[in-house]
């Protein structure tokens, strides 16, 4: 692929790259197939605190790029609610790890709109922007900063509730109240004293709403679908060509509402148009992890210790290897 697209970049993409135990083997591949073409190597996913020095010099002896954490929430409340199981201390330490390491650009990836979250909770987000910029300064010498200062890209999106989630049941955000969040964050980055060293951006929250209406609906919605592309919208995922008023239109035309797709939370004992797939994980641990998030409750990696999701049924992943406690 690379000598027939002319491609620069390979880039290892899963939910966490760094729990691949074959990480450091595969880097040793990748660096001796790629290296005398100076083709980079991206990780993009990886989990900050399990962050590998050995992996991250390797790769850059090809060429730096950016790093991308994840640190989902700006307090260590709200990451306890969506489980993230992550430390300010650890965020902190393994950015200092990647400034020792050589690099000078991190992209940091927040969620705006996450269940029970707070303004405080959302200033968190420039707050430890701040403190990573600041670890730069403090972990890099004077005279090894090669380009002067570092560079913090904060990204946030906004939460869409997804089915065979804990957050099934969950409320989405308005656009207005998706928006004024992006705005509350944009200031508190503004008065932090490394914010010269921070470039925020954020995602388009018209297309967050239609997103959880999509993502939450049931088969009335195929009418929907078919209208709008009746209408002409057929490459909707490019923003140049996103018709957000086309879609609430069609959705007002066919006698749906937005507001009970998304901006309603749901009892527990609804019936949701996805309860007749069996996708393993039960939806009494739902509930559970549900309102354990509701109480800033965190659960221990399958790894750890079983939860009782019920997929163990399936007979494989997480749940057969032999420091799981499923088996």
């Amino acid at each position: 692929m690379l000598k027939n697209t002319g491609q620069e970049e390979i880039t290892l993409s899963s939910l966490s790259s760094s729990d691949y135990s074959r990480l450091p083997e595969l880097i040793d591949f990748l660096l001796a197939e790629c290296g005398r073409q100076h083709i980079n190597i991206s990780l993009p996913s990886l989990r900050i605190d399990a962050f590998s020095l050995d992996v991250m010099n390797k790769v850059q002896d090809v060429r730096k790029s950016s790093l991308t954490f994840a640190p989902e929430a700006g307090s260590q409340r709200l990451r306890n609610v969506i489980n993230k199981g992550l430390t300010e201390e650890a965020i902190l330490s393994g950015a200092a790890l990647a400034f020792e390491g050589g690099w000078t650009r991190v992209k940091l990836y927040f969620m705006l709109g996450l269940p029970t979250e707070t303004e405080d909770d959302i200033r968190g987000i420039a707050e430890l922007s701040n403190k990573i910029a600041a670890a730069f300064f403090d972990t890099v010498p004077k005279e090894k900063r090669t380009n002067g200062r570092v560079q913090i890209v904060t990204s946030t999106s906004f939460f869409v509730p997804k089915p065979f989630t804990p957050f099934q049941w969950a409320r989405q955000c308005t656009e207005e109240e998706f928006i004024g969040k992006a705005y509350l964050t944009r200031k508190a980055i503004s008065e932090q004293l490394n914010q010269k060293s921070i470039k925020y951006n954020w995602h388009e929250a018209d297309a967050s709403v239609l997103e959880g209406v999509l993502a939450r609906g049931d088969r009335r919605l195929g009418e929907v679908i078919r209208r709008v592309y009746e209408k002409g919208s057929i490459y909707d995922a490019w923003g140049e060509c996103y018709q957000h008023k086309r879609w609430l239109d069609t959705i007002e035309e066919c006698g749906l509402s937005v507001d009970f797709y998304t901006h309603r939370e749901r009892s527990l004992d609804e019936i949701l148009p996805w309860d007749f797939i069996d996708c393993g994980v039960t939806k009494e641990y739902l509930k559970r992890e549900w309102e354990k998030a509701l109480r800033e409750e965190t659960s221990a990696n399958c790894r750890q210790q079983c939860q009782g999701c019920g997929a163990a049924r399936f007979g494989g992943g997480v749940c057969t290897e032999k420091q799981g406690g499923c088996l």
